[in-house]
């Protein structure tokens, strides 16, 4: 049962990417319970000696919000909307974030949106139609709204500072099973395994419906640039997206290559972003003013004085799951487990809907209502 006292009932998060942390930060903040997050990589990490595993997905994020569920997927579609409102509310109350509210000039993920209006044109703020002569080419269909850019490199410090402001703790360890995490904190027998593609070969879980998801971005210098957009492509494992940062450089993708663990660059993948991503942004290279069109000619010579202004070309695999996100309640010899993991490319775009879901499963759990 839930504690009707000051006693706060300890919990291990495992994973100290945007998921566990988003979720870490909003168990602590119920002041109900007592957080330590433990992972191998954490965000003391990224501006420290250290290096980051290519495997720790959300250093190596864009981010944006976009919404991808389908019609049918409603639990994707409540965390979308109440992460969408949750990042506004985050880049007007707290500027050291990292999270800004910037325009998005938005063409569509996939065709299959040619077919019906996604739910989430219906509640984004300050929606506008792009005349269909400024679409790019493959365009599903040409909107602008407001998103949310997330520079993750300021965002998932923020994050940890958030937590320990509140009292949580963030310790690093490697598990070999998933029941190990419970030696780091005195007391505990709950956890939330948040372990991302680490679930596919942690004891205790070993999903083998987790898989990589392969993206490679490039990170250029572009100041000129003030709004985030993105394309489909004509092929499910390309899209193009632009994406801000806030401080004068901008994330350029990208590719989403399933089951592929190629850690190196692909030089002909660098040349293609460019080229797209440029076909829709003059501005990556050209301090005018945006002429309202999002198809351009670009040139080889265009392709190479944008080579000049890379800062790093990054590779990183999204934590992909058959079957979907797996959000669930696992019991074994005494010990609670609420699994939240799977969320592939829309971790940061989902992070607080499902931070909440966790609360909701685990109170639940405690107090004998959970469905198992």
């Amino acid at each position: 049962m839930l504690p009707f006292n000051n006693e706060k009932i300890p919990v291990v998060v495992v994973g100290s990417g945007v998921i566990g942390l988003t979720t870490a930060v909003t168990l602590q903040r119920t002041q109900r319970y007592q957080v330590t997050v433990i992972g191998r990589d954490t965000p003391d990490d990224l501006h420290g000696p250290l290096s980051v595993s290519q495997n720790w997905a959300s250093p190596f994020a864009g981010a944006n919000w976009r919404a991808y569920s389908e019609a049918h997927e409603l639990q994707l579609r409540m965390a979308e909307e109440q992460t969408y409102f949750r990042l506004r509310d985050i880049a007007q109350e707290s500027p050291k974030s990292g999270v800004k509210i910037i325009p998005i000039a938005d063409f569509g993920a996939n065709q299959k949106e040619r077919a019906q209006t996604p739910a989430f044109l219906y509640y984004v703020k300050n929606l506008q139609k792009i005349e269909r002569k400024n679409w790019p080419l493959n365009a599903a269909f040409g909107y602008s709204y407001d998103s949310v850019i997330v520079n993750v490199l300021q965002y998932l410090p923020w994050l940890a500072a958030e937590l320990r402001r509140l009292g949580g703790v963030i310790r690093r360890a490697t598990l070999d099973h998933i029941s190990d995490a419970l030696k780091y904190a005195d007391g505990c027998s709950l956890i939330v395994n948040c372990s991302a593609l680490g679930s596919a070969t942690l004891g205790g879980v070993m999903d083998k419906n987790m898989y990589p998801v392969r993206g490679q971005t490039v990170l250029v210098k572009a100041p000129n640039v003030n709004l985030t957009a993105m394309r489909p492509s004509e092929s499910a494992d390309k899209a193009t997206y632009i994406i801000p940062r806030g401080n004068g450089t901008v994330i350029l993708g990208g590719v989403f290559e399933e089951r592929s663990n190629e850690l190196h660059e692909d030089t002909r993948t660098t040349d293609e972003v460019l080229r797209n991503c440029l076909s829709m942004c003059p501005q990556l290279l050209d301090q005018g003013q945006f002429t309202g069109t999002f198809r351009n000619a670009v040139t080889d010579d265009d392709i190479q004085r944008l080579r000049k202004n890379i800062l790093s070309v990054s590779v990183g695999f999204r934590p992909a799951r058959k079957g979907g996100p797996r959000l669930e309640v696992q019991r074994e010899r005494g010990v609670t487990i609420v699994h939240n993991y799977g969320q592939a490319s829309y971790g940061f775009q989902t992070s607080w809907g499902y931070a909440s879901l966790v609360v909701h499963i685990l109170d639940a759990a405690l107090t004998g209502k959970a469905k198992l």
